[in-house]
């Protein structure tokens, strides 16, 4: 069977609504659907898995991504379930740096994705399938499923991460940009104490780069507290097979006073860990395909880049580009491209990897001029802290208008 839709016109002809395949219903990909499928596009989504399983990916949003969530219409749901968190201590060596304060929700990947999936409207096709092949023109694509047969859409957006078979078979390659460029970990803690940690979220910095460790950030998820830690260790470094055994006791030792800070605590699940190799998709400019998120490019987690990026994808392609397309016939490379020369999708994606560039050469460089960067960073930011604390102490002052300040 070949499913279709028949474009729909405006007066004048021009086309204003297409026929959209979304293949990956992750986070990016149902994000997509609901966007598409909001502003009236027939959409089929099309994955491997009716329910999103478990996996070590996003486990808070914050900042822009928030902003831009609000701006898909999804926000209001995530939040429901989300566990909020707005003050974060940081501290280093065992030391106050300063406290930063923003709205954070923290929430697990696969939490974050059923409930966007909730938001997709009846009018998308879901369908549980594998996509066995994929041909495109300038018209119409051809999407080959193993159980459900044909799809032809107007265009096909790629939400798969980075599963790259079925883009070989086009033409689309990766390029590894720094292979193993980080390791992250992630674990589940309850405290034994009676008494609540004296912190809403915790990030506790490395202070040397002979371990190779960025940070650690304790933030609350669903009454217990979540721990991520973002480490440049090479990937055979028995560390980390100790750390996997034990990981209060290693993490004890390698972040010297974060017994004090964090008291008790006790894992209540396994050690997770993801490797990244920072990639970009290569030959991309091809008629009727789109990618993005991990499909185009890959982030560094230390960063906290990738739903940046990923949100920043929808927006521009959803929101602004699509609606340009379906004004005229066809989906063309030349169309295909603006997506890619976007300025401001550039200026994430750029922005995103220089991040990612500085954040290992700030951890682990030991040249003397990091050495140096490193300590004016934080003796900066503890300066800027105390002069914080020192004025959050003053006392009120009335103004001439009745109300007060702080001095």
């Amino acid at each position: 069977m070949t499913y279709d839709l028949r474009k729909t016109t405006s007066p004048s002809g021009a086309p204003k609504s297409a026929h959209i395949a979304i293949v990956g219903a992750g986070l990016s990909g149902s994000l997509a659907a609901v966007v598409l499928a909001r502003a009236g596009h027939r959409v089929t989504l099309i994955d491997k898995h009716a329910v999103c399983p478990k996996q070590f990916r996003v486990e808070k949003i914050a900042g822009s991504q928030i902003d831009l969530m609000r701006k898909f219409g999804v926000i209001d749901a995530i939040a429901r379930e989300a566990t909020p968190f707005y003050d974060t201590l940081n501290v280093r060596a065992g030391h106050v740096v300063d406290r930063t304060q923003g709205s954070h929700f923290g929430i697990f990947y696969d939490d974050i994705v059923r409930i966007v999936r909730t938001q997709i409207p009846a009018s998308v096709d879901f369908i549980v399938d594998d996509v066995r092949d994929i041909q495109t023109s300038p018209q119409l694509q051809h999407v080959d499923l193993a159980n459900h047969g044909p799809i032809t859409p107007d265009l096909v957006i790629m939400a798969t991460g980075v599963a790259d078979s079925l883009l070989h078979k086009i033409g689309i390659g990766r390029r590894i940009v720094a292979e193993k460029q980080s390791i992250s970990f992630g674990l589940t803690l309850a405290s034994r104490a009676k008494q609540a940690p004296a912190f809403q979220s915790l990030t506790y910095y490395g202070a040397g780069v002979s371990n190779r460790i960025d940070y650690l950030t304790l933030f609350p998820i669903a009454g217990f507290l979540r721990a991520n830690l973002f480490t440049y260790l090479d990937h055979d470094d028995p560390w980390i097979r100790e750390f996997r055994r034990n990981p209060m006791k290693e993490l004890f030792e390698s972040l010297p006073g974060l017994a004090r800070s964090i008291g008790d605590m006790e894992p209540v699940d396994r050690v997770q860990n993801w490797v990244m190799d920072l990639s970009a998709a290569e030959n991309v400019n091809q008629d009727g395909i789109v990618l993005i998120g991990d499909a185009f490019q890959t982030s560094c987690p230390a960063t906290g880049m990738g739903v940046t990026r990923l949100t920043t994808d929808i927006d521009r392609l959803c929101n602004i580009l699509i609606p340009r397309w379906t004004e005229t016939s066809g989906m063309g490379r030349e169309k295909i491209k603006d997506f890619y020369s976007d300025p401001i999708k550039q200026a994430t994606d750029t922005d995103a990897l220089r991040q990612a560039r500085h954040r290992r050469s700030f951890t682990i460089n030991r040249g003397l001029r990091w050495q140096f960067y490193r300590q004016r960073h934080f003796m900066r930011r503890r300066i800027a802290g105390w002069f914080d604390r020192t004025d959050a102490c003053q006392p009120a002052i009335p103004n001439h208008a009745g109300a007060s300040r702080s001095a």
